[in-house]
């Protein structure tokens, strides 16, 4: 329910409020305040980690990647960085109890970043849809999902926050265009039409590849997604909400920083340093 009041504000202010209406994601003066106001109560945005590194294909030497650093800062710390400093409050993280015990000797419980770290132990790892299932009564309203081995300084999470409102999607996708995509496809690759996902399919082969539109491993999504069928999201849930229509998906103007392999983690590495 919205009200309608009546406020006397500064010319000046009143222009510079204007001045952050795009037509897009904020399309008028009334959401423009709204926008502004929720971000200085600090809106209580949450958000999602994804560890799993039981569940990662990846070479040994590169198991625990949230501990790998990238300049002086670790994976999950470059990650929690992030996602504080773009308003999320709190913060579940979802892997197994050694990892999480690992992980809390880095980061700790988030009070020096004035949020709230919880840490859910995943007992037995069946698949990343079965994983955030374990929120289930936890998660009552829009959040955000991050996979771990990612590093996504440079991504603008309020637009896909804002897309993700504004399409009213059960979930919104960060996509990536590859015009090249190599021998390994290791992503979830995308079919679109607009702004919507038509189909999802998880590390196709090079000869069934259709589009080289790939998923970028954030999304945005609602509860609801927590009540859908399988135990994947890539291989069950995201190609059902594509089939359905209910998927959305953001295509990125960065580049897509992930770490598979030590080669990844040297071009990362290189790329971060000439930030």
């Amino acid at each position: 329910m919205k009200n309608k009041i009546s406020i006397t504000i500064n010319e000046k202010i009143l222009r510079d409020v204007d001045g952050i209406v795009d037509n897009l994601y904020i399309r008028n003066r009334s959401q423009a305040f709204e926008y502004l106001i929720k971000n200085a109560l600090k809106e209580d945005k949450v958000a999602v980690i994804l560890v799993g590194e039981g569940r990662s294909n990846v070479p040994k030497r590169l198991k625990n990647r949230y501990a790998l650093k990238i300049n002086h800062l670790t994976l999950i710390e470059k990650a929690i960085k992030k996602l504080s400093d773009s308003g999320f409050r709190t913060i579940y993280l979802i892997a197994n109890h050694n990892i999480l015990t690992d992980i809390f000797k880095i980061i700790g419980n988030g009070t020096d970043r004035n949020i709230k770290i919880e840490f859910i132990n995943e007992e037995k790892e069946e698949g990343s849809g079965q994983a955030l299932k374990l929120l289930k009564g936890k998660i009552k309203t829009t959040f955000l999902v991050v996979q771990c081995d990612i590093v996504f300084d440079e991504v603008n999470l309020l637009e896909l926050w804002q897309q993700h409102i504004h399409d009213k999607n059960i979930a919104t996708i960060s996509v990536y265009s590859s015009i090249t995509p190599g021998n390994q496809l290791l992503f979830g690759y995308v079919n679109l039409q607009g702004n919507k996902v038509i189909s999802y399919v998880e590390k196709p082969t090079p000869r069934s590849l259709r589009s080289t539109i790939f998923s970028g491993g954030i999304f945005v999504a609602e509860p609801e997604i927590l009540n859908y069928p399988g135990k994947s999201l890539e291989l069950d849930i995201f190609p059902e909400l594509a089939k359905r229509r209910l998927l959305g998906g953001q295509i990125m103007n960065t580049e897509h920083l992930h770490i598979h392999t030590h080669e990844d983690l040297v071009r990362v590495r290189k790329k971060i340093s000439s930030f």
